[in-house]
């Protein structure tokens, strides 16, 4: 039997042991895992796409950082996010670690009394502020002191938010990663040819490329999954092949692969739980044609705001999961560092568990009192 033979699509060279690369369909920074080694060769591979992967990674790295997604190449960003006061707040740690980007001082007097607000990171940097208030006259040494003295350190309860929006530098990532998949699981190489310029980046990929929103997703929707998802369908019924692309449960993009498809009936599906890191079974239908993805982009806008409460719905459930992650993770350290108090060997009497049971019980109340705190300013 002939070995099958597989072509790059971008150049049409034969792709051989010489030249062939690991190319991920789905990025690594976004924790993908589907890899291929017959769809490129390896210098079209090293040539094409980098800033836009860059730039599709950056846009979602909010998403990234705070699920914890596992990747090949762990990098992490700090997330910027801001309370409710406008203090802009660095994120690390998914989400375990806060710290102000930069010292904020409102400095104002009101019907002569002078009213001074300071949120600053440490002692040091207060002491700082102070000091050069007081060369400035704008203090008395005394009123140092005295602020000093009364300063304290509280833990961020605010709420946080941010704006998470993926870029148009971003689309000919999201062209490809559509193309990488579909000539994977066809080789079919001549279809796909004219997205190749979208990809390279010399032309507009609003062609080819449409947002999209549901009210109702065309797939059980699963309590607790956060999914990248590639679905590829085309039917010469509705003369369109396409691809659905899904990144985090939230963000979904229409590709065009053929406006005026012929062909044999095609729906097949990818889905990846970036929170379990597995593939789920997800299979539907969803014949859409060019008119339907034309309509939703020129819609009025009075329109397509009443998709956003659904969008918000899908981003509130990605942030739910998180949440009870790193409830988890933190829960765990409790019990770890609880009964690391004690040699390891050691008997556990009940005086010893009453210890153990003390500090979670700790760790409870405070997370209760904090939920509390934060929903009662997010009513403000």
């Amino acid at each position: 039997m002939a070995e099958e033979k597989y072509y790059c699509y971008i150049c049409g060279d034969e792709i051989t042991d010489k030249n062939r690369t690991d190319e991920h369909i789905i990025l690594n920074a976004l924790g993908g895992h589907l890899h291929s080694y017959t769809v490129i060769c390896k210098g079209c591979n090293t040539k094409m796409g980098e800033t836009a992967d860059a730039k599709l990674a950056e846009d979602l790295s909010f998403y990234t950082d705070f699920l914890g997604v596992k990747k090949n190449r762990q990098h992490d960003h700090n997330q910027i996010m801001t309370d409710n006061e406008g203090h802009e707040i660095v994120v690390d740690g998914g989400g375990r670690n806060l710290t102000l980007r930069r010292p904020y001082v409102e400095n104002k007097e009101k019907d002569g009394v002078r009213e001074i607000k300071m949120a600053v990171r440490n002692k040091k940097e207060l002491e700082g502020f102070l000091n050069g208030m007081v060369k400035r006259k704008e203090l008395t040494q005394a009123q140092a002191d005295e602020i000093l003295a009364k300063a304290k350190v509280t833990e961020h309860h605010s709420p946080l938010k941010t704006r998470t929006v993926i870029s148009e530098e971003a689309f000919p990532s999201i062209i490809k990663s559509a193309v990488n998949y579909y000539v994977d699981q066809t080789h079919d190489i001549k279809t796909v040819k004219p997205l190749v310029p979208y990809i390279e980046g010399k032309g507009d990929c609003k062609d080819v490329l449409y947002l999209h929103h549901f009210k109702t997703l065309p797939y059980p929707e699963a309590k607790g999954l956060v999914t990248h998802m590639i679905h590829i369908e085309g039917s010469a019924k509705t003369g369109l092949l396409y691809a659905m692309m899904e990144y985090y449960s939230i963000y979904v993009y229409m590709v065009v692969i053929d406006r005026n498809y012929n062909g044999q009936d095609i729906n097949m599906t990818y889905t990846y739980d970036v929170v379990a890191g597995q593939e789920v079974d997800r299979r539907f239908t969803l014949p859409l044609t060019m008119k339907d993805l034309e309509d939703f982009r020129n819609q009025p806008h009075e329109e397509y705001v009443k998709y956003l409460p659904y969008i918000q719905k899908r981003s509130d459930a990605v942030m739910a999961v998180w949440d009870e992650k790193l409830l988890h993770e933190e829960l765990y350290e409790v019990i770890d560092k609880a009964f690391g108090k004690f040699p390891e060997g050691c008997v556990m009497t009940p005086d010893k568990m009453a210890v153990v049971q003390r500090d979670i019980m700790e760790y409870i109340e405070k997370k209760i009192e904090r939920s509390f705190d934060v929903k009662e300013k997010k009513k403000k």
